[in-house]
């Protein structure tokens, strides 16, 4: 029988998607993803990026060439299936996520269901974990959003997330225990994702620097900002997987 901590590290090695998700761009999912990857990344996990947001391409540009990344338009059925083969074709303790554009819920709903049948495929079941990690907004209709998309039975654990950004968990007067009870239902959480400075921030986005390369860019003085805010990371997401 394995003891608890074989589980554990099984459950972590084991290949999981991760949908970056949120009702609308401008929200940080994409500054989410980003500092979800570092995190891996510095697990030593293999990571493959989906870059779904194809009007941006904000993930390609940064970490395309150093590491897969693989265009894919969700709307179409073709590119639908061919996400299933890069899950399958994946390694097996590889994490694949996946960048997805705001404002496209039933493209995202179709996504969802032909997920959760690849899944379930009594003949042939894709094995793998899922993970949506909604990006919170302030407003009513990324509330409205995220409970349609809780009420259609999504594929995986939904990970809530109330990004720093946007100010402490108490700003966000939508978020209540219903929609807590809804969450947890998923078997999943609440986090808040640090903030990364903004002038770090800024040479990710405009600079298209990933992550994984900006330390060695930066002064000693930005240097300890940095990873002053990786030592919050680990802190605030590392318990999630």
């Amino acid at each position: 029988m394995e003891t608890k901590e074989q589980v554990e590290e099984r459950r972590r090695r084991r290949k999981r998607l991760m949908l970056y998700e949120k009702e609308k761009g401008g929200v940080g999912s994409t500054g989410t993803m980003a500092t979800f990857a570092h995190l891996l990344m510095h697990r030593g996990i293999p990571l493959i990026f989906i870059e779904a947001s194809l009007s941006q391409r904000d993930i390609e540009h940064a970490y395309g060439g150093r590491h897969p990344v693989e265009p894919i338009d969700l709307g179409d059925e073709s590119d639908q299936e061919k996400l299933i083969t890069i899950i399958d074709d994946a390694p097996d303790d590889a994490y694949i996520l996946v960048n997805v554009p705001g404002g496209r819920f039933e493209d995202l709903d179709r996504v969802h269901e032909f997920l959760r049948f690849a899944i379930e495929d009594e003949e042939d079941p894709l094995d793998i974990d899922v993970d949506i990690v909604w990006t919170m907004g302030l407003d009513q209709a990324s509330r409205a959003t995220l409970d349609a998309m809780l009420a259609g039975d999504p594929p995986g654990r939904v990970l809530l997330n109330l990004p720093a950004w946007h100010g402490p968990p108490q700003k966000f007067v939508l978020v209540d225990a219903e929609l807590l009870a809804a969450v947890e239902k998923t078997g999943g959480d609440v986090f808040c994702c640090p903030a990364l400075p903004e002038h770090i921030y800024d040479m990710f986005r405009t600079g298209n620097i990933g992550l994984d390369q900006i330390d060695a860019g930066l002064s000693r003085g930005t240097r300890a900002r940095f990873r002053m805010w990786q030592r919050d990371v680990e802190d605030a997401l590392g318990g999630l997987f």
